[in-house]
């Protein structure tokens, strides 16, 4: 008898097994910058799948803060009340943020990228016309 083999993984799956690695290393540490080697199939509706995925694979509770649709991407600042993960979904923004332990950084997060900033960071976005970012909650463990 030879060894069973698994069906192969959803790329979905794959994708959010990814992002889960990832906020695994940074979660309540320092901000980290994501360029999934794994991408969704299309369609993939981040807004609606990603948060419950996510949630599922962290244990924690996991809301949209800002979505990419309905009002347009404004500027924005604040500091986080909770970490959050930025999903760049179209265009580009310009991030600034100053983590509550540590230096102030700049990037541009690009398609595709994503960016996480722990809870307490003071956080500035510029986004270009035409950008798209879902921005996620994500709460303690549940």
């Amino acid at each position: 008898m030879g060894p069973t083999t698994q069906a192969p993984e959803k790329p979905q799956e794959i994708f959010v097994q990814e992002i889960a690695l990832f906020l695994s290393v940074h979660l309540g540490r320092a901000p980290g910058l994501l360029w999934p080697e794994h991408e969704p199939s299309a369609p993939y509706d981040a807004e609606s799948t990603l948060p419950a995925a996510l949630a599922h694979h962290l244990g924690r509770d996991v809301s949209v803060l800002t979505s990419p649709t309905g009002a347009p991407h404004r500027p924005h600042a604040a500091p986080t009340a909770q970490d959050v993960l930025a999903y760049q979904l179209d265009g580009a923004d310009t991030w600034h943020i100053t983590p509550p332990a540590g230096n102030p950084l700049t990037l541009r997060l690009r398609t595709g990228e994503m960016l996480y900033a722990p809870a307490g960071s003071h956080v500035t976005t510029q986004p270009l016309p035409g950008s798209r970012t879902l921005v996620l909650a994500l709460g303690p463990a549940l």
